[in-house]
């Protein structure tokens, strides 16, 4: 599958279901894979840093 293909299909599943989006920046950030959207990278290094200080404040 070209990857044209796979970001049209990507694309198509995000408009059916808002929570795919949510699901493929997630599954990007644990995987360190990159991505072709801007807004994907933001919300990666968000989720990253959301966690890191979700484990500082609970083992303080």
């Amino acid at each position: 599958m070209s990857e044209e293909n796979r970001e049209r299909l990507k694309l198509k599943e995000q408009r059916k279901n808002p929570g795919a989006a949510l699901n493929n920046a997630w599954a990007r950030a644990v995987t360190g894979s990159p991505s072709s959207g801007c807004l994907v990278n933001i919300i990666s290094v968000v989720m990253v840093l959301g966690v890191v200080l979700l484990i500082r404040a609970c083992s303080q």
